[in-house]
C-alpha cells in the first residue's frame, strides 16, 4: 500500500537541474518527455528504497542513469537522501561484473525490484511494458527504455546499498 506521507518527502524533492543537466546535449540528450518519465520512475524508485530498506534491488539502465546524475549533486544528493530517508542512500555500481555469481545476483536483484514495484505499484515493471520507451522507438518486452536490443534481465543496472542504520521495515510505512 502506498503512504502519501512517506511518498510526500520524495515527491517534494526538485529534481529540475538533474533533468535539465540530463537533457542537455553534452550529457545525454534526453528529451523532456522522457527525462519527465524517468523522473517519475526515479521517484518511484526512491519510494520502493524506502519502503523496502533492506531488499537487494537493482534498477533499470534509465533510472540508475538518472541516480547517478543526482550523485554527482553530492551536496544536493546528501541533502536530498537526509530528507527522504534520514541517511545516506548508498550506491554500488559494481554489481554484475565480477563472476557469474555476481553476475546471478545483479539479475536477482533486477527480478527482486520488478516484484516490488508491481506489488506497490499495481502496475507492469516498465521494461516489461509495450510503450515503455521513453525516447519513442516503439519497443518489445525484450528491450530496455531506449530501445536498445538487450534482454530484459540486462536491463538492470546497479545495486541499492542500505547502510548498517536502516530506517524501521516496510511495515512502518504502511498507511
Amino acid at each position: 500500500m502506498i503512504s502519501s506521507k512517506d511518498f510526500a518527502a520524495i515527491a517534494e524533492l526538485d529534481l529540475s537541474a538533474i533533468k535539465a543537466k540530463l537533457m542537455h546535449k553534452a550529457s545525454e540528450g534526453w528529451s523532456l518527455e522522457r527525462a519527465n518519465a524517468v523522473e517519475c520512475e526515479y521517484r518511484r524508485f526512491l519510494y520502493l528504497m524506502k519502503m523496502f530498506p533492506g531488499e537487494a534491488t537493482a534498477p533499470l539502465v534509465d533510472v540508475d542513469t538518472f541516480w547517478h546524475y543526482h550523485i554527482l549533486d553530492t551536496m544536493k544528493y546528501a541533502a536530498d537522501c537526509e530528507r527522504a530517508f534520514g541517511y545516506f542512500f548508498h550506491h554500488d555500481p559494481y554489481i554484475g561484473i565480477g563472476d557469474e555469481a555476481d553476475e546471478q545476483l545483479r539479475l536477482d536483484s533486477g527480478a527482486r525490484m520488478r516484484e516490488l514495484y508491481e506489488a506497490t505499484f499495481g502496475e507492469t515493471y516498465p521494461a516489461l511494458r509495450m510503450d515503455a520507451a521513453y525516447c519513442g522507438a516503439a519497443v518489445g518486452t525484450d528491450t530496455a527504455y531506449c530501445g536498445a536490443a538487450v534482454r530484459a534481465a540486462t536491463a538492470y543496472c546497479g545495486a541499492a546499498i542500505v547502510p548498517a542504520r536502516t530506517p524501521a521495515p516496510a511495515a512502518a510505512f504502511a498507511s
